[in-house]
């Protein structure tokens, strides 16, 4: 059975990188401060209404993640398992066992940068 040809499979990725020159990094740089060059609206959360007909804000689960960037760290799967139960006694996220880390590291090289919780 022969392949179907998607617009994907057409795709030469290495021509497309050639024509496109400045990057994917240095049109989002780009994007992000034309952005911060105009005046953002005030971000209003969603309102949902209730059986009483009162407005509840909608919760919203990643917005934690706003304003921050992820450290990446691949370490073997044994670790992955024994940080975790580490976390789980001391009753702690693996996210903040890293940062605990991560802060105890900084400060004994002398460096001042501090990773809030």
């Amino acid at each position: 059975m022969a392949r179907k040809n998607t617009a994907l499979v057409d795709l030469d990725i290495e021509s497309e990188g050639l024509t496109h020159q400045d990057g994917l990094a240095e049109r989002l740089a780009k994007q992000r401060s034309q952005r911060s060059a105009e005046n953002s609206p005030e971000i209003v959360p969603v309102q949902t209404r209730t059986e009483a007909g009162r407005s509840l804000p909608q919760r919203d689960p990643n917005a934690w993640r706003r304003g921050k960037s992820l450290v990446q760290v691949a370490i073997p799967e044994d670790a992955h398992i024994e940080l975790s139960v580490i976390a789980k006694r001391r009753r702690m996220t693996l996210s903040q066992v890293v940062k605990a880390a991560l802060n105890d590291w900084l400060s004994r090289h002398g460096h001042h940068l501090h990773i809030p919780d």
